[in-house]
């Protein structure tokens, strides 16, 4: 048997996960005998006969005995557990483990257990696809739900204690039946035990109820899991672990401080974790991708750039109402409600959304919409049940409300509000929601043992530090000022729920500090400290004076400066930075900004194009020949958006079929284009619709639209049979058509700025259409455009290939955050004043936009206004208003220049309109704040009615019109929650 490894687990820090892989092929054959003993004299209160659960050994004389009664069992009742039979019951599902505190050791070192903590250990096995790990067949979880629980007298042993941890107390897996016997006949966890034999026994006779008196072996529960505990110990996945004082004792302990830095985006988020010794200087290489576990699948876990989609499931480790039985009420609770990432896009997917929305593609598209939902939030169809509750589609509900408002807000920042009933939350609160996730993960994996076991100070605890965001470029400052906000809330939310708050009912020992929360850095902008610091310390391997010399130019004084312009493609917007990097000495380097641009037209308008202009004609076609007289008509009515008449399940399946089918159709396509060489023509790939690699058949959505489309009268209609081949000359046309005319006018703000090297960054400029309507314009020489994607960073960059390239310039944001907070004085031979760095309003021209989203001189309101300029100055303005609509600004004065929603002007009671001469006279005010109080950068962009006349010269009440944020031009929502498509 493999010797047993020692981990270390550090208290108090959430649940912690070991992960062991193996091949049960290449472990010993085990045949395991046992006998239930059936003593006449024994009997229960109610006279049923009592059964006895006997291990049994063979004697040197090859006889089974029982090592406890000294009996030689009749053979006939004797019965044998197999490796295989052993997993079979607990495949895919929790159970718990006897992992007892180790009191003493025998003269031999055998461990002496204690006979708790009974309540804190599980496991989870599953069977890994061929090929998914080489060399291993099976997976094992383990989880270790590391909260302190008090110990009293007269109480039950369920959790680790403090006392356990100021010990730095060991604990083990009592495997053997002479140790664990007290476990086992516990009753929660015998009826969690029989449950689970019993459930795979009645899938076994094809869903047949079975009860324990129909089981030819009644204690055979028990003696598959005492094989399974011995499986276990042969496959190295009974490790010994012990816990860390971390302060416990109240004796200091050191801790390595850790910053969080995350790029989240519309479309993918990437997150970096760094690290910082105590006992040395800070370093690039102590950084590592941000991991995501699937707490509903956690043998998978994720360390890529992940998709900022959303879902609300309820995170379950077993069965949560067996388990308050143990004398534990909350043992392996997490907290949070909302899943993110790859879990979040595969319960998606499961999604039935007939009661209401289970969740969003990106809470950053909504941060503007902060009023309560109308019908609620609920738990998707993947969502683990509410105890012995009904699966599915249930009203979000949990114990983390008591910490929230009915529509999302923190509790503690609002006087005389109480804990929300009914999950009304804003959309915006779901970002608030989604920090909160990503927090519990981050702290959960920094002080995961695997973590520290590949770093220095391997039993150290971890703490974040701090928590920095980038920010798209052009961000209107009010958006700004709820990331922060939402962000802040977060952390208070996440150290509410751990117990680490001063407020809370049973505070941690030695919790930890909150970390400081920063939003100051743009993502254009942190892509170019990623190529100067490469350039200058990596590739020159050179003070960054010679790289000035080498690429910059004398534009002010006698010393060359460098104007770096860069150009990120992300899923929401498309973002341009031009910033001019002086030395101030020979390795300080000084940033100024001198442009910033931003819009909404990005990645996600492209994969929308594709379905539009690629995926969707074949449909209509094969429609057509499938017997449909108007197959366009058809497709307008299922899938151009929610109609009157239309059933919740209908609009939701139509949503399914566009996020599950559709859209990876598309981004198949996308894909097959991404690899294409310059100039290469023919057919980009030939896909069909339904399914495809890597795009598993979501048999339901399809189900729904060919049910739709024979309704309809395609009578031998089949989604599987439709066949999408576009040439590449049609997927150039189309970035061309959705990308280039927002290319073009950032390239010309790129030329205009004299700029010595531009930088494209972000997923979608992986797209060599992208290349040529850069090089098309021109805007800087051919040479000095660098494509982020495949740059040689070097073997600092965290998310690095096997060539030391970037491997995806989506995280470019993201390690360009982590380079500017090392930036002033952690890294030897590179010094950059990151702290000029910060975000500005780029609103200039402030007007009433087009139904087209233009915004015209006659309609602009403010020209060149400075809203970054003294708040302690009143702005105003009168506009008229007669019928609700957008306000918006642009930076130029340029008709073309595209334009950015703000606000919408609406009318505070419709029912009122009749009785109002119209138009009104509206006027407009900015509030004023003292420059340097935090309200200041609240009130740049923040403005409100302060009159209002109507067209008589009466004046109306303020609230006449209402006037509130609005950064997307359609309220109802963005596309891919929606599921609306145009049909050419």
């Amino acid at each position: 048997m493999i010797r047993a490894a020692l981990h270390s687990l550090i208290p108090a820090s959430g649940i912690q996960f070991l992960d062991v892989d193996f091949d049960i092929n290449a472990l010993p054959r085990i045949s395991r005998p046992f006998w239930d003993e059936k003593p006449m004299h024994l009997r229960d209160a109610n006279g049923d006969q009592q059964v006895l659960l006997r291990a049994l050994e063979q004697s040197d004389e090859g006889e089974l005995f029982d090592p406890v009664g000294r009996n030689h069992p009749p053979e006939e009742e004797v019965y044998r557990i197999t490796r295989t039979q052993a997993l079979e019951p607990f495949l895919g599902q929790w159970v718990p483990l006897p992992f007892l505190r180790v009191q003493s050791r025998t003269a031999d070192g055998a461990p002496i257990f204690d006979e708790g903590p009974t309540n804190w250990a599980r496991l989870r096995v599953v069977e890994l696809a061929p090929g998914t790990v080489r060399g291993a067949t099976h997976r094992a979880v383990l989880a270790f739900d590391t909260t302190l629980v008090p110990r009293r007298d007269g109480r039950a042993y369920a959790g680790p204690s403090a006392e356990d941890a100021a010990e730095e107390q060991e604990f083990g897996l009592a495997a053997q039946l002479a140790d664990n016997a007290s476990f086992l006949a516990e009753g929660w966890f015998g009826q969690w035990l029989e449950t689970m034999f019993l459930d795979l026994v009645s899938a076994q006779r094809r869903g047949k109820a079975v009860k324990l008196e129909d089981l030819p072996y009644r204690m055979e529960p028990f003696a598959r899991y005492l094989t399974l505990l011995e499986v276990l110990g042969h496959a190295g996945a009974a490790p010994r672990v012990r816990l860390v004082d971390a302060g416990v004792s109240g004796r200091r302990s050191a801790m390595v401080d850790v910053d969080l830095l995350l790029d989240i985006g519309n479309a993918r988020t990437c997150g970096i974790l760094v690290e910082s010794a105590p006992d040395g200087p800070l370093s690039l290489n102590d950084s590592y991708p941000l991991a995501l576990r699937d707490l509903s699948k956690p043998e998978h876990v994720s360390a890529r750039p992940f998709e900022s989609r959303v879902e609300f499931s309820r995170a379950s480790f077993g069965q949560d109402a067996l388990s308050r039985r143990s004398g534990r009420a909350a043992a392996f609770a997490w907290p949070s409600p909302l899943r993110v990432g790859p879990e979040a896009v595969r319960l998606a997917g499961l999604s039935v959304g007939n009661e209401g929305a289970t969740g969003l593609s990106s809470p950053k598209r909504y941060l503007w919409d902060e009023r309560p939902s109308v019908l609620g939030w609920r738990f998707g169809a993947g969502s683990a049940p509410a105890a012995f509750g009904t699966a599915g589609e249930q009203p979000v509900t949990g114990a983390f409300m008591n910490e929230l408002t009915e529509t999302g807000e923190l509790l503690s920042k609002h006087r005389n509000a109480t804990p929300a009933v009914r999950a009304r939350f804003s959309r915006s609160s779901l970002y608030t929601l989604m920090l909160a996730e990503i927090l519990l993960q981050a702290i959960s994996q920094i002080n995961a043992p695997a973590t520290r076991a590949a770093r220095r100070n391997a039993d150290v605890p971890r703490r974040l530090r701090r928590v920095t965001l980038t920010l798209p470029t052009a961000m209107p400052v009010a958006e700004q000022r709820i990331v922060r906000r939402r962000a802040e809330a977060a952390v208070e939310l996440v150290w509410a729920w751990m117990g680490w708050t001063a407020g809370s009912a049973e505070r941690a020992i030695a919790a930890p500090l909150p970390p400081r929360v920063s939003a100051n850095l743009d993502e254009a902008t942190a892509t170019q400290l990623v190529w100067l610091y490469a350039e200058s310390v990596h590739r020159l391997q050179a003070d960054p004076r010679q790289l000035f010399s080498l690429m910059g130019r004398v534009r002010d004084g006698a010393q060359p400066s460098l104007r770096i312009a860069s150009i990120d493609i992300g899923g929401g917007t498309t973002d341009l930075a031009v910033t001019t990097y002086a030395l101030a000495q020979d390795q300080e380097i000084r940033p100024t900004q001198n442009f910033r641009e931003g819009f909404k037209i990005a990645g996600d308008d492209l994969l929308q194009a594709v379905i539009e202009r690629v995926v969707l004609p074949p449909l209509e076609a094969a429609l057509g020949e499938a017997g449909l007289r108007d197959p366009k008509a058809f497709l307008r009515r299922v899938l151009g958006g929610a109609r009157g008449g239309q059933s919740e399940a209908e609009r939701q399946l139509t949503r399914q079929f566009v996020a599950r089918v559709l859209e990876p159709c598309a981004l198949a396509l996308l894909s097959g284009y991404e690899v294409m060489e310059p100039g290469a023509i023919g057919v980009v790939a030939r896909l069909g619709i339904a399914e495809g690699p890597g795009r598993p058949r979501h048999d339901r959505a399809i189900a729904f639209f060919e049910r739709m489309a024979l309704d309809a009268g395609a009578g031998d209609f089949r989604l599987g049979s439709v066949e999408v081949a576009p040439e590449a000359a049609v997927m150039d046309g189309l970035v061309r058509g959705t990308l280039g005319p927002i290319l073009a006018d950032l390239c010309e703000a790129t030329h205009a700025y004299d700029c010595d090297v531009l930088l494209l960054s972000g997923r979608p400029s992986r797209l060599r259409a992208v290349m040529d309507i850069v090089l098309a314009k021109l805007p800087v020489a051919a040479h000095r455009i660098v494509h982020m994607q495949g740059y040689p960073a070097g073997g600092w960059y965290p998310f690095r290939d096997a060539h030391a390239r970037i491997e995806d310039p989506k995280t470019t944001a993201a390690v360009g955050a982590m380079v500017a907070a090392l930036a002033e004085g952690s890294l030897p031979g590179f010094l950059l004043r990151a702290s000029r760095l910060g975000m500005k309003s780029t609103a200039r021209y402030i007007g009433r936009l087009e139904t087209s989203g233009q915004l015209l001189s006659r309609n602009e309101y403010m020209r060149d206004i400075d809203l970054d300029a003294d708040t302690a100055i009143a702005v105003e303005v009168e506009i008229p208003f007669e019928a609700p609509s957008m306000l918006g600004f642009r930076q130029l004065p340029l008709e073309r220049w595209p334009a950015t929603p703000l606000y919408a002007l609406e009318f505070g009671n419709a029912d009122d309109v009749r009785n109002l001469a119209l138009p009104l006279t509206v006027r407009l005010a900015r509030g004023i704040a003292d420059p340097g109080s935090p309200e200041a950068e609240a009130s740049r962009e923040q403005f409100k009615p302060a009159s209002i006349r109507d067209a008589e010269g009466q004046e109306r009440h303020p609230t006449t019109v209402r006037m509130r944020l609005q950064t997307m031009r359609d309220e109802g929502g963005y596309w891919r929650d929606t599921g609306a498509l145009g049909v050419p």
